[in-house]
């Protein structure tokens, strides 16, 4: 689960942005309201859910997977 005010990479066909950085600010109403960055400044934004993806911008950490005999 992404947590709010997490950072994120985003990607819109609308913006036309291919894993830009942000935050997720919340989820509201379909959209996603994130805060953008771009040339060096932050842009609020709400982008339509149906449209964008977002990403954790860090992965999740792996956790050793464990063999059972059947």
């Amino acid at each position: 689960m992404i947590e709010r005010e997490a950072a994120i990479k985003i990607y819109s066909e609308v913006l036309g942005a291919k894993g830009a950085k942000g935050r997720l600010v919340r989820v509201a109403e379909g959209f996603y309201e994130v805060t953008l960055e771009s040339a060096g400044r932050d842009y609020t934004c709400l982008l339509p859910i149906a449209n964008t993806v977002i990403l954790a911008a860090d992965p999740e950490e792996q956790v050793a997977t464990v063999e059972v005999e059947r």
